[in-house]
């Protein structure tokens, strides 16, 4: 089977989650013996036609790169939507190359950088297309469905509230430098790095200290172009034959918005090992909760502060909180300052010794997370989770069984901290039911469960 993916590019010049397991996929896809290619958006030339052209291959791939795609604005918001909705010459641009390489199906994995023109040729050429719903690109302009506030987007107020959630967005200039061939040379030199974190912690003060102004006045010429790229978006969602959905949360969230087919199908990445191991837990012994990602509100850090500071202020002082992957610490006072730990970022070939450092995992997102790999990287140490209903991975817990599922609108989290600090045999029993469970998580698998999927859309019999 030829499958020709469209992610954000390789790295190191592109990271995270998104990249990591579309790349996985491929790897995985090319060992079982498909023929895979990827197509990503490239720089910019000064002729500003696009086309696509070949790049280097990557470990068996075939790299393919559009010269002058949209802006991607990753994170970073959108400035002027106008210019995410570019037109091209669609003869021009994609259709030699789709003929070319001639896909018997195109796998998306976003829609920054690509023009709605490339869509249109597909479904003229009879080519089916899957996409795969990693964040909520397409129906948000900064991907996560957090407002300025830092809570949860369940109406954008006819584009009123995107224009005060991305009026400090990147500009123009910035995203273009930022899709250069230099920038990718120099994106990981620490001086850049030192500037883009200035950059977007400047982008939340600023978001914070104006969310309550941009509420007297609104531009609404910007919120009725907000309004026409969500509508461009789900113009080319129409397009799509097959949604594959990480988790039941994302598949919940786009089908608010879209009449679209679909499966859920977990997902997961090569480091996902079976490492599952036996652990001890001893009620004289202090229970040690860890929480990995950033402290930002949106993931819940602050709810699960609260929580643990109201055990302390109960007399529990046999308990310590381990905080991993944020330099960010916060000024504590006591007795929160004896009991909890900030380790910074970390390396994933520190995760063992995180886990066996961990008697439980809080994963306490407010916002609607689509999945969060974090959750199947501790039950692949064995280690329970307790999760947010909010966060797709609570679809591969057994709740009461292999962690818990909590409501984090709620003071639930404080009590279920309570009783596993008074009763460890209930972490015990969980950590036994993960390591008697099949382990079906395995990028191998994975790629096999989404070749089925191809199948099916292709109307091959499997």
């Amino acid at each position: 089977m030829k499958i020709l993916h469209y992610s954000l590019g390789l790295p190191p010049y592109r990271s995270g989650g998104l990249t990591k397991y579309s790349l996985d996929l491929m790897q995985s896809q090319t060992s079982q013996g498909q023929q895979v290619f990827l197509l990503f958006p490239g720089s910019f030339s000064v002729s500003q036609k696009t086309k696509v052209k070949p790049s280097l291959n990557y470990k068996g791939i075939q790299v393919f790169e559009i010269i002058n795609p949209l802006p991607v604005s990753l994170l970073g918001g959108v400035i002027k939507p106008e210019a995410f909705m570019r037109t091209v010459n669609s003869n021009d641009s994609y259709k030699s190359f789709l003929l070319e390489i001639q896909p018997d199906i195109i796998h998306i994995h976003t829609l920054m950088g690509i023009h709605k023109e490339f869509f249109m040729v597909a479904k003229e050429l009879n080519i089916k297309i899957i996409y795969t719903s990693h964040d909520y690109n397409g129906i948000c302009p900064k991907v996560n469905l957090i407002d300025a506030n830092e809570e949860f987007c369940t109406d954008n107020e006819s584009g009123n509230k995107c224009v005060s959630c991305n009026q400090n967005a990147y500009s123009l200039p910035l995203i273009y430098l930022m899709q250069t061939k230099t920038y990718r040379t120099i994106k990981d030199k620490k001086l850049v790095k030192k500037l883009r974190r200035r950059k977007n912690k400047t982008i939340n003060i600023k978001n914070s200290n104006k969310s309550i102004k941009t509420k007297k006045k609104v531009d609404i010429v910007l919120a009725d172009k907000f309004i026409s790229l969500r509508n461009y978006y789900f113009d080319i969602f129409r397009f799509v034959d097959f949604f594959h959905f990480n988790s039941e949360t994302t598949k919940d969230e786009f089908k608010r918005y879209l009449d679209i087919k679909g499966a859920v199908l977990s997902i997961s990445h090569s480091n996902i090992l079976d490492n599952r191991k036996k652990k001890v837990y001893n009620l004289n012994s202090s229970l040690k909760i860890s929480f990995l990602g950033p402290l930002d509100l949106y993931k819940g850090f602050p709810l699960l502060l609260e929580s643990f500071s109201k055990l302390l202020s109960k007399g529990y002082t046999n308990l310590e909180l381990n905080v991993y992957g944020n330099n960010t610490e916060l000024a504590l006072e006591q007795p929160e300052c004896d009991h909890i730990t900030f380790h910074g970022r970390y390396q994933y070939d520190e995760m063992e010794n995180i886990f066996d450092n961990t008697d439980v995992l809080i994963v306490p997102s407010i916002c609607k997370e689509t999945f969060g790999f974090i959750g199947l990287e501790a039950l692949s140490y064995g280690v329970p989770i307790i999760v947010s209903d909010h966060v797709g991975c609570k679809d591969i817990i057994r709740d009461g069984e292999t962690g818990v599922i909590f409501n984090p609108e709620t003071n639930e989290l404080e009590t279920i901290l309570e009783k596993l600090i008074n009763d460890r045999n209930i972490l015990e029993k969980m950590n036994d039911n993960i390591n008697n469970d099949a382990f079906p998580y395995s990028i191998e698998k994975h790629a096999r469960d989404i070749e089925a999927l191809y199948k099916e859309v292709l109307g091959v019999l499997v």
